[in-house]
């Protein structure tokens, strides 16, 4: 009878050899995961060096590779920007980022409550809400898309006993390079607006999503400039409605800034319920009643969702031959 102590010497010889080769695979791997994790932090710390300067100031705090095995990821213990030229800062809590170990170009990530953001238009403000996520298509240089979304935002100037002055139950953020182009898209679901903002008229809830392409934006992304003047682009869509779908206005049409601020555009604006909106400008522009009240008698012979040509020459707006009012320079 054969002797089965070489077949089972063969078995024994290849299961150790198996196992081994498991253990020097998982010991590679780690090795490799660290290794990244420690080029993630050392080219995170490079970028922050590089876009400081020239009176910027960009921070993460403590950042740290996170994720090992499946993940990995950045994590910041709080997160600062500040661009002193444009008077620009913004400042908010911990920052975590994670991706697919096989796609570590596409990017998801959460930003914690509560930011405080300086804006050279604006008072000091404060913002906090219940959960933002982010995600991104990540390339060399420039991102190709960002994404964010904030759930039950609230914003409030940044003092101690300030009440909040603005809500949202959502807001969301788009952007994505097309070509020389930037699409931006903004939608914001159930905002509401404390009186003093609205200079006590009486404003519902509203509703509301804007799609626009900036002309030569990824230049402009590169630049880091947030300067308007001498920019143009296209409004693709603008809705703002009540919440109820009461009354709305859309709005499409190419726009441009002038060297020294001044808007011009040609507009193509969809009303729903002229009346109902109307009368929400009459309670804001109480100086502009008659012509707004003259402008209305006009649509009453369009029918309910009537479309007007805007035109905006130098700020001068108007409608047709009837001129609405000026827009000042913007910066």
């Amino acid at each position: 009878m054969p002797s089965r102590k070489p077949a089972r010497r063969s078995y024994s010889r290849r299961f150790f050899w198996l196992l081994m080769s498991i253990v020097l695979a998982i010991l590679a791997y780690t090795g490799a995961w660290f290794y990244a994790a420690n080029l993630l932090e050392t080219r995170t710390a490079t970028l922050i060096g590089g876009l400081n300067g020239n009176q910027r100031r960009v921070s993460c705090e403590e950042p740290t590779a996170r994720g090992y095995p499946f993940r990995i990821g950045l994590f910041c213990r709080s997160v600062f920007y500040e661009d002193a030229g444009n008077g620009v800062s913004l400042s908010a809590g911990a920052f975590r980022t994670a991706a697919q170990v096989y796609q570590p170009m596409r990017t998801v990530g959460e930003l914690d409550s509560p930011a405080r953001i300086a804006l050279p238009f604006l008072p000091a403000l404060r913002a906090e809400w219940q959960n933002m996520r982010l995600s991104a298509r990540l390339t060399e240089k420039l991102p190709q898309r960002i994404s964010g979304e904030a759930r039950e935002l609230v914003i409030v100037s940044d003092e101690a006993s300030a009440q909040p002055f603005a809500r949202a139950e959502t807001l969301q953020a788009h952007m994505r390079r097309n070509a020389a182009e930037l699409d931006v898209a903004l939608v914001v679901d159930a905002l509401s607006l404390a009186p003093e903002v609205t200079d006590n008229v009486a404003v519902p809830p509203l509703t509301g999503d804007v799609v626009f392409t900036v002309d030569d934006g990824v230049a402009m992304l590169d630049e880091g400039s947030l300067r308007l003047r001498g920019r143009s682009g296209t409004i693709q869509n603008m809705q703002l409605r009540a919440t109820d779908g009461a009354a709305g206005i859309t709005v499409r049409g190419p726009v441009e800034i002038g060297e020294d601020g001044l808007i011009s555009a040609e507009l193509k604006v969809t009303l729903t319920q002229p009346q109902a909106i109307a009368r929400l400008a009459t309670e804001a522009f109480p100086e502009q009643t008659d012509r707004i009240r003259s402008v209305t008698a006009a649509l009453s012979s369009l029918g309910s969702n009537p479309t007007l040509p805007v035109t905006i020459r130098n700020g001068r707006v108007s409608v047709g031959f009837l001129p609405l009012g000026d827009i000042p320079p913007v910066d």
